[in-house]
């Protein structure tokens, strides 16, 4: 409410308003200029930019009005969010719905650390994270590709806010379990409209000795549902298997309850999806994760993981021909994976070629647009299919690829990073009293495991819709051990 004087004291009046009484004119105000716009120049281009700025002021609104409700919706739909271009490009350049929301999640970002005088300091990856950022804000001062840089640095900048949004604005256990509940809803529009390709044949097709239909959903390419998937399946089975049998009102007071034969289908779902995207690096990596769940947890029903895994794993393979096959492909001359080894040779000469490249890399993204261009078309064995297919690829190793993004003193800064995520998350889950927080950190630590492993021959921490979710699962770790583990 603010007061308005009319006059001269001491005979003035005043005027109390309530902002809400200016909703309707301004909103009266705002339709006739649109309709006086559009009457004038009569563009479906000027109404599409219209519509699409009335919604961007109603994200950034709700982002600093209710702000879990944003981040909600957000871990909500991200996966599916960078698999298509708004029909309103700028200079050129693809804009996303991922893009255009991250923008406005920083924007509100710093109108909160403005308006309720908050720091960025609230998280403890700061100042490594800042390094990693530092250096290819440096290299684009002689990146060859200087709007792709400047693209990939955005996305890291974004996941900085976002992380930042979650540590500040989750600090209770009931708002984790909400975020919790979301991470797992979040795997639904994938999964459904990923088993609509594999019914339809409207996947991703290759040939590889075999022809393969590989399911992607929204997610925008086969490789990012499936690591997308490993990060998410470790969360659903750990709660699966945490769930008590017993009664409800036998389970303690505060512990979180979900629905048993929800997560069993999901996570059968979840398996069946995973298989279907025909990604040999996700399988293993799955694997590999799942295995480790069984020898961190001393109990039976996760010792058990270390039989029922591998058993699983071989009946998918003696069963499902396709499977099989995609793996015995591997081994195949014409396999991508000689492709890739190709590609690892170049990475490593563009690394060597000079101390400043082996230091701060050559660009953020300039090794996927420009130099593997240069030696790509005429290096036998370097996927030898069409040059255009190598635009946009990365090394399909991360250590390669951001030491060729960032240096090693980028990468040095990432691992900094990754070690005090990992920490802060093992401490929880060693520390914490309450049970739930302790279930988000080893599923974090699971997770990750999966990631890393997937790393090795794969584009993951890279992708922005399989690196958002590690960043918000990091930014629950970070607010569990800002806000709760004193509590906990």
């Amino acid at each position: 409410m603010f007061s308005l004087h009319i006059g001269r004291p001491p005979h003035h009046k005043t005027l109390s308003i309530r902002p809400a009484w200016l909703l309707a004119p301004l909103g009266l105000a705002a339709a006739a200029l649109i309709g006086l716009f559009q009457g004038a120049f009569q563009s479906t281009t000027l109404a599409l930019a219209l519509v699409g700025i009335g919604l961007a002021l109603l994200w950034l609104a709700l982002i600093l009005v209710k702000p879990e409700a944003a981040l909600l919706i957000y871990t909500l739909l991200a996966v599916n969010l960078n698999s298509f271009d708004l029909p309103l490009p700028v200079g050129g350049t693809r804009v996303s719905p991922d893009i255009v929301l991250v923008s406005l999640l920083m924007l509100g970002m710093i109108l909160r650390m403005l308006t309720l005088r908050r720091s960025l300091t609230i998280l403890p990856i700061l100042a490594p994270y800042l390094v990693f950022l530092a250096v290819p804000l440096i290299t684009l001062l002689w990146t060859p590709t200087p709007l792709e840089s400047v693209r990939g640095l955005f996305r890291f900048i974004g996941y900085l806010a976002l992380m930042w949004l979650i540590v500040d604005v989750i600090v209770s256990k009931a708002q984790v379990r909400r975020m919790v509940l979301v991470l797992i809803l979040s795997t639904l529009i994938p999964i459904i409209s990923g088993f609509y390709q594999a019914i339809t044949g409207s996947g991703q097709f290759i040939w590889a000795g075999a022809g393969f239909n590989r399911i992607y959903g929204f997610a925008g390419g086969p490789f990012t549902l499936a690591f997308y998937l490993v990060m998410i399946m470790p969360l659903v089975l750990i709660f699966l298997l945490e769930q008590r049998q017993e009664q409800d009102q036998d389970a303690p007071a505060g512990r979180w309850r979900f629905n048993r034969l929800g997560l069993g289908l999901l996570l059968g779902l979840i398996g069946v999806a995973l298989v279907l995207t025909f990604i040999r690096g996700a399988w293993i990596a799955v694997v590999a994760s799942l295995l480790l769940l069984g020898l961190a947890r001393g109990s039976l029903r996760y010792r058990q993981l270390l039989l029922t895994i591998p058993a699983a794993a071989g009946v998918v393979l003696l069963t499902f021909t396709p499977a099989l096959e995609r793996l015995q492909q591997a081994a195949d001359p014409t396999s991508t994976l000689f492709g890739r080894l190709e590609v690892w040779r170049l990475a490593v000469d563009w690394l060597l070629a000079s101390p400043l490249n082996l230091l701060a890399g050559v660009g953020m993204k300039a090794f996927e647009y420009y130099y593997v261009l240069l030696a790509g078309p005429t290096t036998a064995g370097l996927y030898w299919r069409r040059e255009s297919f190598l635009i946009g690829n990365r090394p399909h190793n991360e250590l390669l690829g951001f030491m060729l993004d960032v240096g090693l003193i980028g990468v040095v800064a990432l691992l900094v990073v990754f070690f005090t995520l990992g920490r802060l998350a093992w401490r929880i889950y060693r520390n914490a009293q309450d049970r739930d927080l302790r279930l988000v950190a080893l599923a974090f630590l699971i997770g990750f495991a999966g990631l890393l492993v997937g790393a090795a021959a794969d584009n993951v921490f890279s992708q922005p819709s399989v690196a958002v979710y590690f960043w918000i699962m990091a930014g629950l770790v970070m607010a569990i051990d800002r806000h709760m583990m004193r509590d906990a």
